[in-house]
């Protein structure tokens, strides 16, 4: 029997490309059993275009769910409700502005069918404009994941990836309803909801990806594009330092809490020294030398950066 299948979308002043979005969700190949539609209170047509579009997606047998918040909660909040109201074995997440390929909730499915161990999925995606116009950089090798990323994902060690950098697109993801008593809630701050689920996924189970492109990732204005793993040289690169360190203990809070296998905590921990080290490193030269070698020649930046490279950016940031 085919797994049943639950999309939550969530929406927020959407009307400028939401119709198209919902047009590709019912243009999918293999229905969706349910549709769970959050508003965050928008102000715009969005509303309207929900409401008619309720009827048209009942008469070709998709359950839709609207609810509309009694007051703006923000996106995290809004994932959270929309989550919680998920029926389906397998869940996707849906922004309100791109557009997906006819089959993609078919070949995901078959895949989660093929592989019970799997808890997530994520697949690569076409960019383009606001006009739809195709860009000429796909998502993955804009936020630099290549062969040798894929390789290790497809042998299990997603993990190791997202302990490096986000690479997880939270519009291209689908995850077993399963994970969701250990994800929810999402945590209140830090954390951005797609790589908090893709995390614990990876933990408790396996995330893997799709190379082929499912969905077109619409970049526009409002719309800014994250490129992971980079590694400036700024201000703002230290101030994401001491936000990861914030994350991977609201990350251990969690894992101690649902008692994951001790190896794994210990993993997270390391991690957390690792960027509390990086945090406070000395203005002196001097000083940071024998700080970043020894996190150097302990793995450390090889385990939970980009090595060499962030080693070096260590060394002569000021």
């Amino acid at each position: 029997m085919p797994l049943s299948t639950s999309i939550a979308v969530c929406t927020y002043n959407g009307e400028r490309f939401l119709q198209e979005q919902l047009d590709s969700l019912l243009r999918q190949t293999q229905r969706p059993d349910q549709i769970v539609i959050r508003d965050d209170v928008s102000s715009d047509g969005t509303l309207d275009i929900l409401r008619a579009f309720l009827p048209v997606a009942e008469a070709k047998g998709i359950m839709v769910d609207l609810q509309v918040n009694p007051e703006n909660v923000g996106y995290r909040l809004n994932f959270d409700g929309a989550l919680r109201a998920c029926t389906g074995e397998v869940i996707f997440l849906c922004d309100q502005d791109d557009v997906w390929h006819a089959d993609k909730l078919e070949r995901f499915c078959a895949e989660f069918e093929r592989r019970p161990d799997l808890l997530a999925l994520h697949s690569d995606a076409r960019l383009i404009d606001g006009e739809g116009n195709v860009l000429p950089r796909r998502l993955f090798r804009s936020l630099g994941v290549g062969t040798r990323q894929m390789r290790r994902m497809h042998r299990g060690t997603g993990l190791d990836l997202l302990l490096q950098r986000d690479l997880v697109t939270g519009a291209t993801l689908a995850l077993r309803k399963s994970i969701l008593r250990d994800a929810l809630p999402l945590p209140p701050s830090g954390w951005v909801h797609d790589a908090w689920l893709a995390t614990l996924a990876a933990i408790i189970g396996t995330i893997d990806s799709v190379e082929r492109p499912l969905i077109d990732y619409r970049l526009h204005d409002g719309n800014q594009l994250g490129l992971g793993g980079n590694d400036p040289l700024s201000r703002q690169a230290r101030r994401q330092k001491h936000l990861e360190q914030d994350l991977s203990e609201v990350l251990l809070a969690r894992l101690r809490a649902l008692h994951v296998p001790e190896p794994l905590q210990k993993l997270i921990e390391r991690k957390k020294r690792h960027i509390a080290k990086r945090c406070n490193l000395s203005r002196s030269f001097i000083k940071r030398v024998p700080v970043v070698m020894g996190e150097l020649l302990s793995g450390n930046y090889g385990r939970f950066g980009r090595g060499l490279l962030s080693a070096a950016i260590d060394l002569v940031r000021r």
